[in-house]
């Protein structure tokens, strides 16, 4: 573990990004483990989401918190203000005074089966990107990276993500989106945005564990909106700047590490923890055994602005924590106007047989790339064409027949097997240029599945991810 933090450094100290295994810098074992991992994806796409069976055909069981996630009762509810004039249980939409969201949530896939849905968990991701998380995560096992993918696809299902990512920050608790308990500004020395996690600002009696729930998935969900190709993972910042013993939420610090871990895995490029108090050294052993070794491999600590700097650039550190960025984090109420263009069902209707029609072009091409893939591992898997014997008083005559016709067959199987290899590549550049097609119309289609948050008021989001 010493090494790899070591190795963290090292990357940012040189500005070099972690590629390998990312969309796009695959090499042969890679791409043929994704070919695999999709081929078992088709496979299922006729299944309900909530009758998917893993690799050793066991149904797929998710996390659902549910020891954590109660109703508060009357008694607990805090009396009075909580911040900025919020009251417990007061959303963003209870601020603002008048609907923020023009039209009722209706879901836009024709059924309940992972060929309908998987295209729901991409959203506006390049597909591979995502896939290929759940591969590195799981060291290119293709059966344990089917679980996972399988148990995220069926965790969304059943938390109705898309529902909350249409509604937004509106149903959001307004005190957590004024405090900035969590928020994303800057970029750290190799591009990676910024989240910040001001811990001082976050106590768990102050909203619901529901609550608190719902705006972690929003905050994620915002952050996976600006990871694009190369730039696939954040800088995450645990700041625990006057920290206190009543910050602490270990509920709340459960459901993020799994999330993190099984739900959105390899989005984590470093996690800084930054500026601990005298005991939290003994508070960090009772969390360690809970961190996935590949999260816990890439926690780093700082205890001042020097420490920081080794990853993030003067210019993008805020000033309150010795840097040279003025950003000073304040919560932008949402204008109703801002979303009047989801009640448009024509231009939506639009968007999603645009989408609609890249998707079935994907799968054919998969499914043709997968085939591909499959005839290339073929010749390699094939005995090689050489020591061949001859009886005993073979003539010389026939035995030359005999080498010169092996070597023919040796000559058109080599070339049988680059005419395969160059097909397979053919129809990978092929596929990425449609996969980024599908990206693109999804990135349309969002301005009508996706209420604005505060990250599209700032202008946060170029019109293009590609």
């Amino acid at each position: 573990m010493a090494n790899q933090a070591a190795k963290i450094i090292d990357q940012f100290e040189k500005g070099e990004l972690e590629l390998k295994g990312c969309y796009k810098h695959l090499n042969n074992f890679e791409r043929h483990k994704l070919q695999q991992l999709w081929s078992k994806l088709i496979d299922r796409f006729d299944v309900p989401v909530n009758d998917l069976v893993g690799a050793n055909n066991s149904l797929i069981k998710i996390e659902t918190f549910s020891a954590d996630d109660k109703q508060v009762s009357q008694k607990d509810i805090p009396k009075g203000v909580i911040y900025n004039g919020c009251k417990f249980g007061e959303t963003v939409a209870d601020k603002v005074g008048e609907p923020v969201v023009p039209v009722k949530y209706e879901n836009i896939c024709e059924n309940d089966t992972l060929g309908a849905y998987i295209w729901q968990t991409f959203r506006e991701d390049v597909p591979d990107t995502l896939v290929l998380r759940f591969l590195r995560a799981r060291k290119w096992d293709v059966d344990k990276a089917l679980d996972m993918i399988l148990a995220a696809i069926k965790w969304r299902f059943a938390n109705n993500i898309d529902e909350i990512i249409y509604y937004g920050e509106s149903a959001n608790d307004a005190s957590l989106m004024f405090k900035g308990t969590s928020f994303i500004h800057g970029v750290d020395k190799l591009k990676h945005p910024i989240v910040w996690a001001p811990s001082a600002k976050h106590f768990q009696k102050d909203q619901s564990f529901s609550q608190v729930k719902r705006y972690l998935i929003c905050i994620m969900e915002a952050v996976r909106q600006m990871l694009h190709y190369p730039h696939e993972r954040v800088c995450l910042i645990m700041d625990l700047t006057n920290h206190s013993n009543s910050n602490m939420d270990w509920p709340f610090t459960k459901m993020f590490l799994k999330l993190l871990e099984a739900y959105y895995p390899e989005c984590l490029a470093v996690a800084i923890i930054n500026n601990g108090p005298w005991f939290f050294s003994g508070v960090f052993k009772m969390i360690k055994p809970l961190i996935d070794p590949t999260v816990a491999q890439k926690i780093q600590f700082a205890k001042n602005a020097d420490g920081l700097l080794k990853f993030i650039d003067q210019d993008q550190l805020l000033k309150s924590r010795g840097g040279k960025n003025d950003y000073e984090y304040k919560y932008i109420l949402p204008d109703p106007k801002e979303n009047l263009l989801m009640a448009n069902k024509e231009l939506k209707q639009e968007a999603i047989s645009k989408r609609k029609e890249i998707i079935k072009e994907l799968i054919q091409i998969t499914k043709e790339w997968v085939a591909a893939g499959q005839k290339v591992a073929s010749y390699r898997t094939e005995p090689p064409l050489s020591g061949i014997t001859h009886a005993a008083g073979a003539s010389k005559d026939s035995g030359s027949s005999t080498t010169i016709a092996a070597s023919e067959s040796a000559s058109s199987n080599q070339t049988k097997k680059e005419e395969a290899i160059r097909t397979e590549l053919e129809l990978h550049k092929k596929r990425d240029e449609c996969q980024e097609r599908l990206a693109k119309a999804s990135l349309e289609l969002d301005s009508f599945t996706r209420a604005r948050n505060i990250y599209h008021r700032l202008g946060c989001f170029g019109l293009h991810r590609i």
